[in-house]
């Protein structure tokens, strides 16, 4: 399962309290449906754009895990993302993938839109491949019936 690991800077804002405010805000923002979870909370999109959710976990000793399943669609991918760097510039955190390795850049502007998205996400790809790719994220955006 994908992970982003923040650790804030600020102590106060690793609090349950303050990680269930961020969560339900970014809910209400990107109207999702938000469920308490064992130890968390699961946000839900609109039930064509989810397979699983995506996953919100208090960290030990301070921080925040947000997480989604592997075969999760892109708009799942797209939200995952997108909580993480606002939670990150927020509270003046560090993200790290998998909560390993050097922290990565927090850029929510570049996880905007769903266009913003698809575009940093190819950002290193030549023409032909982007397309495909740009193909494959939009369709994939949402869950299939069969």
């Amino acid at each position: 399962m994908p992970e982003l690991h923040l650790a804030p800077h600020r102590a106060e804002a690793a609090s349950a309290a303050a990680m269930e405010a961020a969560v339900t805000a970014f809910a209400a923002a990107n109207e999702c449906e938000l469920l308490p979870a064992a130890d968390g909370f699961v946000l839900l999109p609109e039930v064509m754009q989810r397979k699983h959710g995506v996953f919100v976990f208090p960290l030990a000793g301070g921080g925040v895990k947000v997480c989604r399943e592997e075969d999760a669609t892109t708009w799942e991918d797209y939200l995952m993302v997108k909580l993480a760097h606002e939670l990150a510039a927020e509270w003046g955190g560090e993200l790290r993938l998998d909560g390993e390795g050097e922290p990565f850049d927090v850029s929510p502007a570049s996880f905007a839109t769903f266009d913003h998205y698809v575009e940093t996400v190819l950002a290193f790809d030549d023409d032909l491949v982007k397309q495909m790719k740009r193909t494959w994220i939009y369709a994939h955006r949402k869950r299939f019936i069969r």
